[in-house]
């Protein structure tokens, strides 16, 4: 080959532990790699750096610009500095000398001086490869194991630099400092949350006071700052809870504790008929498959010489992704349509008002049943254990465990019954239900309250699936 003709292009590679602990700094492949282009008096064509970035994956930037280059014919020879700095796996490495074989591209790597001209070459190649992908899979392995041990030792882990708010992190001692003003803050955010602020308001009472604190630009940056347990002085690692060994906590365990208790409450108090809104919950957005809400829009007719009249309000539902993210910070990224309240909630009592309820149906909807409060027993049952987990790692005390523990206790009776009931034929709905009354209830559905409504939606309908030219009832019950 002609070196006149030869256009090199070098692939240089690094992870930010490669270049900590093995001294393969980028400068220093860049500078052997150059030095012999020089020495074979190449043209050099193109440098291709990807820094900081694993070898496990092949979505690197500079890499997918060779593979490119190489498809165009703009370089003709690849040097790199390793193997593996192409990629630790065998499969991506295969893969990518096939290509160069296909394109006559030579690849030389300085360490392994490996000829792909031969087939013992290529046989060496793959060889080297294996070992590659072994020492990734060694490594990943270890550090898994390493990480495991770190959490059971209670000592809390800093990936890429994201330190929670309120502590800064000494590398050189390996501890999470407190930061005083930050700590204050979240004793501030606990105290107000207690006292009855939502997340949402709690966020835009920070974001006011603090607005060049970061922090508060998403509207909903307190909820994992009040459900952190790293701050009542515990570390959470796959689930596990630990007793932190390398940070000291900020707020006291009874605090966090009745937070958590706050942040329960809140979500059985969002189940009660507080919204303004008959079909909350039960609609979702065909196009993206986010959940349709509810909006009131306040607007003014604008007259010629500027003044406001005929001031009108009106509701809406539409996809969240479009009419309830905060533009500042979520931009628009759904285009269904909107549709106001009041032509959907009509469009659903009209084909409620003509169900007929018949007896011999019943039998399929007492299975629904069934399968719907086995479904809720389920969940008791997984919340019983996560409730023991809390008192066995010493995050609930053992007055409070007991109190939660009988009430679920209680809930689990009961449901268990209602399934035995609903099991045994004798007792099953189509013995004692007046289908008669509940027509006639359906038939004047218009005349019921707002929560009657709610709850009669409720068992009936399990989604409303909104879509641009169609709307699709799925139902609950057989019509």
């Amino acid at each position: 080959m002609n070196s006149e003709k030869i256009n090199a292009g070098i692939y240089f590679r690094v992870s930010t532990m490669e270049q900590a602990t093995e001294g393969y700094s980028l400068e220093a492949q860049e500078r052997k790699m150059i030095d012999y282009v020089k020495y074979q008096n190449f043209n050099l064509a193109g440098k291709y750096k990807d820094e900081g970035i694993s070898g496990a994956s092949m979505n690197r930037p500079s890499l997918q610009r060779l593979i490119n280059d190489v498809k165009i014919g703009k370089i003709n020879y690849v040097i790199i500095y390793k193997l593996d700095r192409l990629s630790r796996r065998l499969k991506d490495v295969i893969d990518l000398v096939d290509l160069f074989i296909e394109k006559n591209v030579t690849l030389y790597s300085l360490s392994e001086n490996i000829d792909l001209s031969s087939p013992f070459g290529r046989a060496a190649l793959k060889i080297a490869a294996i070992f590659s992908e072994l020492e990734r899979e060694t490594i990943t392995e270890r550090m898994k194991f390493g990480k495991e041990e770190r959490a059971r030792s209670g000592r809390m882990m800093c990936p890429c630099n994201n330190v929670p708010f309120g502590y800064r992190y000494n590398k050189e001692k390996e501890m999470f400092e407190i930061d005083k003003k930050e700590a204050e803050i979240i004793n501030e955010i606990f105290d107000l949350y207690l006292k009855g602020y939502s997340f949402r308001k709690l966020n835009d009472y920070f974001h006011n006071k603090y607005p060049d604190i970061k922090t508060f630009n998403n509207p909903m940056s307190c909820k994992p700052i009040i459900q952190r347990p790293t701050y009542a002085g515990y570390y959470k690692f796959k689930g596990e809870i630990y007793k932190g060994s390398n940070f000291e906590p900020i707020i006291t365990y009874e605090k966090f504790i009745a937070a958590q208790t706050q942040v329960e409450n809140n979500k059985t108090a969002r189940k009660h008929d507080n919204s303004p809104y008959l079909l909350t919950g039960k609609i979702l957005c065909g196009e993206c498959g986010n959940r349709f809400v509810g909006k009131l829009y306040d607007r003014y007719t604008i007259k010629a010489d500027g003044s406001k009249s005929k001031h009108y309000i009106y509701t809406v539902y539409g996809c969240a992704a479009r009419i309830k993210r905060d533009k500042k910070y979520m931009p628009v990224i759904c285009k269904n349509k909107i549709i106001h309240t009041d032509y959907l909630e009509n469009y659903l009592e009209s084909l409620i008002r003509k169900i007929s309820f018949d007896k011999k149906n019943q039998k399929n909807n007492d299975n629904k049943k069934i399968l719907l409060l086995e479904e809720e027993l389920t969940n008791l049952k997984s919340q019983s254990e996560k409730l023991l987990d809390l008192y066995l790692t010493d995050l609930l005390d053992k007055e409070l465990y007991l109190n939660k523990q009988k009430k679920l206790d209680k809930n689990i009776a009961s449901i268990e019954k209602k399934i035995s009931n609903l099991k045994n034929e004798k007792n099953s709905l189509s013995e004692y239900i007046d289908t008669d009354k509940l027509n006639l209830i359906f038939k004047n559905f218009s005349c019921l309250s707002k929560k009657q409504k709610s709850c009669i939606l409720f068992i009936l309908i399990k989604n409303i699936v909104i879509y641009k030219d169609k709307i699709v009832i799925e139902w609950n019950i057989e019509l």
